[in-house]
């Protein structure tokens, strides 16, 4: 979606509680079925090469990423703050507390005009007011109050 990525200073994180996990999705090696999912067309070939009997990402879009094994039950704010987070379908394993503090931390992470994703299913109602919902054609996200979204021009 942003073209030239070497227009832009990108960093991605990627992280989970298992260690087995971030070893897996550091490899960047996706099987058949996990690449049947929707892929938009010619992205595969753009971005994968064939490996085996899979797919492999390119070098040039796994050296954007770093990956790290992160308990989000506790303090990540040692990560800096970032522009998105994309904390989907995590929180719905969380207690109420575990949740609230969670979404807490995550907004304190979020640069001022930076954007969480959640999963569809999961709400932060009254969870922590500091953050609005957004709504783009069929998505929700939320920013920070006072926080507006250029790309929507709606609250």
């Amino acid at each position: 979606m942003l073209g030239d990525v070497n227009a832009f200073n990108l960093r991605l994180l990627g992280t989970d509680i298992s260690n087995r996990a971030v070893a897996q999705a550091s490899c960047g090696l996706y099987n058949k079925s996990e690449m049947d999912r929707d892929l938009p067309g010619g992205k595969l070939e753009r971005y994968f090469s064939a490996f085996g009997t899979g797919w492999k990402i390119n070098d040039d879009i796994r050296a954007m990423v770093t990956f790290s094994s992160i308990n989000l039950l506790e303090d990540f704010s040692s990560l800096g703050r970032f522009d998105i987070i994309f904390c989907r379908n995590v929180a719905i394993y969380f207690s109420d507390q575990d949740k609230a503090s969670l979404i807490n931390r995550l907004a304190r992470a979020l640069e001022s005009d930076g954007t969480l994703v959640i999963g569809a299913t999961e709400s932060i109602s009254g969870i922590c007011p500091q953050l609005e919902s957004q709504r783009h054609l069929r998505s929700v996200f939320y920013q920070l109050a006072n926080s507006s979204s250029p790309n929507t021009g709606a609250k």
